[in-house]
């Protein structure tokens, strides 16, 4: 067994600097320096070696950490980085010759890919990238030397490497020249590199380039599946460009807006595009279905409009029952159709649909708020709804005194999220959370005065 003490003593930040090497390691049946160490495992085949790197590493991790400080908590990440580099490296050439000998088909799998993911525990893209550096290891000697000697990691030389395979590979590219990419990824991060590399690439193969991202276009896909519970689950995968357009719609409105917005980024990237989804809806930005322009539709009771105890669930296409706050909600700023059903359910009558806020009561109310008038938010009324102080269901004016724009966001608060809106003798709008544990006694404002009144 290997003195745990001596091990402790080297800085591996120096990968066993030989300055170092009067420490001695004691195993292998006799006391040696690092360097009669490393002459010794040279002698003892591939195998051997491998398997006292797995002992050194499972010794380096059973050693005691509570007493390191920071400096050596960083020393150690920088040096097992370095080991991670140097055996991906490794892997990276055995995963080539293994390609070589097609073994991994007559194993039972699909390719030496899929063999590296499931015997090596790696990701596709991992074990992709293994493949791609061992097959253009002798198209990249100074990418592999700078690798060796720590000034780049693997996932650099990865990077350089996928992009060696396609110009190599390329009927229309320029003989491949490593120089562009080494010089930066020496010089930027991996997540950088890709952005360089891009340039690179499109500068020895300008086709190579628009055929990938065709490719990579005709990939697209969008997965919508239903839960049991009604929860609508997305998975999907889109080409650079096309992401980037999702991302330039969604951007604004995923941002932080009105006081009090506490939601993570992917919860507001969820609420934008939902907001997106309405108001594109809500401004007929969709084309039309023969003479009928798409619009949500919810069916409900007089009873579950008015929220009264003992009346079913809201009825809403393309989802399970909702609740009659949602439907308040919706029906806050909507289109209504009075339909009368007989004792069979069978219709007898149906009116016409008739808008809650007129075009001109809307523009008027669009005039005088300019924008969602919850505190700090600023949500132009384009994009916010008309709410009602007192829902017209119970009795409330659909006039300017009885209504605010609220945008998607923050009308949800106020319906289903349980928050009410206190206004102010000076038109201010104070928004009260709702009385649970999740707000702390801070969020709630102090006593009002006489002149204010509760608004929703």
């Amino acid at each position: 067994m290997l003195d745990e003490a001596n091990i402790c003593s080297y800085n591996w930040r120096d990968d066993w600097d030989r300055d170092t090497a009067g420490k001695r390691l004691h195993g292998l049946g006799a006391t040696m320096t690092v360097e009669e160490c490393l002459a010794f495992l040279a002698t003892q085949g591939r195998d051997t070696v491998l398997a006292k790197i797995v002992d050194l590493l499972q010794l380096v991790h059973g050693m005691d950490k509570s007493g390191m400080v920071p400096q050596q908590h960083g020393n150690a990440l920088i040096a097992l980085g370095r080991v991670r580099d140097l055996s991906g490296l490794e892997m990276s050439e055995h995963a080539a010759e293994l390609n070589k000998s097609e073994a991994c088909v007559d194993w039972g799998s699909v390719s030496t890919q899929d063999w590296i993911r499931h015997q090596c525990h790696q990701p596709s893209g991992a074990a992709a990238d293994l493949l791609h550096v061992g097959e253009q290891f002798a198209n990249l000697p100074k990418t592999i030397g700078a690798l060796r000697d720590g000034s780049i990691g693997f996932a650099h030389a990865a990077i350089i490497a996928r992009h060696a395979q396609a110009i190599t590979h390329s009927d229309s590219a320029e003989p491949f020249d490593e120089a562009p990419f080494l010089k930066a990824a020496l010089e930027s991060s991996v997540s950088r590199l890709w952005y360089y590399s891009m340039h690179a690439w499109h500068r020895a193969d300008p086709d190579g380039v628009a055929d990938e991202q065709r490719e990579a276009a005709a990939r697209r896909y969008l997965r919508l599946t239903d839960g049991d519970d009604g929860t609508l689950y997305v998975k999907g995968e889109f080409d650079s460009a096309a992401g980037a357009t999702i991302r330039t719609a969604l951007e604004p409105l995923a941002q932080p807006h009105g006081d009090g917005d506490d939601r993570g980024r992917e919860h507001r990237n969820a609420d934008a595009l939902v907001e997106l989804a309405g108001h594109c809806l809500d401004t007929a930005a969709v084309p039309q279905h023969g003479s009928v322009r798409p619009h949500v539709q919810v069916t409900t009771t007089l009873e579950t409009l008015q929220g009264l105890i003992g009346a079913p669930a809201g009825e809403m296409a393309l989802s399970l029952p909702i609740s009659a706050k949602t439907v308040q909600r919706i029906a806050c700023d909507s289109s209504v159709t009075r339909v009368l059903l007989g004792t069979d359910s069978a219709v007898v009558d149906a009116g016409r649909a008739k808008r809650v806020v007129s075009g001109g009561s809307r523009r008027l109310l669009d005039a005088r708020d300019k924008h969602c008038r919850w505190p700090g938010c600023e949500r132009p009324a384009s994009w916010s709804s008309a709410h009602h102080v007192i829902h017209w269901a119970q009795g409330g004016k659909t006039d300017l005194s009885n209504m605010i724009l609220l945008c998607q966001h923050h009308h949800w608060m106020v319906h289903e999220g349980g928050w009410r809106l206190s206004l102010a003798a000076d038109a201010r709008v104070i928004a009260v959370p709702p009385e649970t544990d999740f707000y702390p006694p801070e969020f709630y404002p102090s006593a009002r005065a006489p002149d204010e009144f509760d608004v929703a």
